[in-house]
């Protein structure tokens, strides 16, 4: 794989990780300290990944909403419930 096929696989993981930690938050309020990282640097690209996983995590929730029959709204503190009609 050259460089620009590795660049975009590493690109592609960390925006993965970053949707991870925008679920993460939402789901259990747990977030990155960003503050923790002394290098302003640091800082800035950690907030930057951080907001981009927010962005794409509500991008990927209003898609999943435009098919309410394919997805459907649970409360996450409930456990998993099979579907009232599977074959539908």
């Amino acid at each position: 794989m050259g460089l620009i096929g590795t660049l975009t696989h590493a690109s592609f993981d960390i925006m993965l990780v970053a949707v991870c930690l925008a679920g993460i938050r939402r789901s259990t309020g747990l977030t990155l300290r960003i503050g923790y990282f002394e290098n302003k640097n640091y800082r800035s690209v950690l907030g930057f990944i951080v907001g981009a996983g927010e962005n794409i995590f509500d991008v990927a929730a209003a898609f999943m909403a435009g098919y309410p029959s394919i997805f459907r709204r649970q409360d996450p503190r409930l456990p998993h419930r099979p579907d009232e009609n599977p074959g539908r």
